[in-house]
């Protein structure tokens, strides 16, 4: 169930983004935990990533750590194994590499908010 939510999240996931790059958020799920945690992520991952890249934020969903990532500011940006609490969340990173976690499900009211706390 869960490779099957992942592939329609990579399937989905748009490349767009606005001209100005604001950051990156990486959604992230490492392991088979809670089915019903698995659908709601993916859930809230679609919801999400279309008004985050319309906003000048790049996304990218990954199953397997260390996580490397391409950015809408860098190229393989790499987020150590170590910085992840738990096995599904959120990595906010901002332009200058500044990375915060954030973990469990969040709503896209919680992660508008939370995102807009950390990148002012």
């Amino acid at each position: 169930m869960k490779l099957i939510l992942l592939s329609l999240m990579f399937l989905f996931a748009s490349a767009s983004y606005a001209d100005e790059c604001k950051g990156h958020i990486i959604f992230y799920t490492l392991s088979d935990g809670d089915g019903e945690a698995d659908i709601d992520f993916s859930y809230y991952y679609h919801k999400s990533t279309p008004w985050l890249n319309e906003d000048g934020y790049s996304t990218s969903a990954h199953t397997e750590t260390p996580i490397k990532t391409n950015t809408c500011f860098a190229d393989n940006v790499l987020v150590p194994s170590e910085i992840l609490k738990l096995s599904l969340g959120y990595v906010f990173v901002k332009p200058s590499l500044e990375m915060e976690v954030h973990v469990g499900v969040m709503t896209g009211v919680d992660l508008s908010d939370a995102i807009n706390e950390f990148y002012r």
